[in-house]
């Protein structure tokens, strides 16, 4: 197997985890909302950058 192939299979598992978890964490952050789409597509169809970004965004964002 070309080294290119086993990396992309490594990268895809460890997005399909990671993006699973932040989608856990965005709905118990927002719940059932509107709001919650984007979060859910950006987590969803960008591999490990989606979920890095709401990672982020909700160590920076202000609690209630």
């Amino acid at each position: 197997m070309p080294p290119l192939f086993i990396a992309l299979v490594i990268i895809l598992v460890i997005h399909y985890f990671l993006a699973i978890a932040t989608v856990y964490l965005v709905l118990k952050d927002m719940g059932l909302v509107k709001a919650v789409i984007p979060w859910n597509l950006i987590v969803l169809l960008i591999p490990l950058l989606g979920p890095a970004a709401y990672l982020i965004f909700r160590c920076f964002r202000k609690k209630k």
